[in-house]
């Protein structure tokens, strides 16, 4: 509950505290999903044959999930990303097809 009537002045500062909240969970997420990608790459490489393989081609399974139907990111990534989806970043994408394959190591 806020001590304070929501006028104009006062949404637009929830609204920022909102945003805030947002860019930090994104930022949560980007920093641990590479984690688990690298974790369970490693693992698949002392598993037997199959199951490392498996594990690989499942990889990007159980990550966090994408909030783009959602209309509050829809706002968030409208108002404060150009429209595009953090997660679906050039640099992001590579970083993390990097490390699915090995080729990126990450700091744990």
């Amino acid at each position: 509950m806020v001590d304070f009537e929501c006028d104009d002045y006062h949404c637009d500062l929830c609204a920022m505290d909102f945003y805030d909240l947002i860019e930090k969970l994104i930022s949560d997420i980007q920093l641990l999903e590479p984690k688990a990608v690298y974790l369970r790459y490693l693992l698949s490489k002392h598993l037997p044959q199959w199951d490392g393989e498996m594990l690989r081609s499942d990889i990007f399974n159980d990550l966090a999930g994408r909030y783009w139907d959602l209309p509050a990111y829809k706002k968030y990534m409208s108002d404060y990303c150009g429209g595009v989806d953090p997660f679906d970043r050039g640099a992001y994408n590579d970083l993390m097809w990097r490390i699915s394959r090995g080729r990126a190591i990450v700091g744990l």
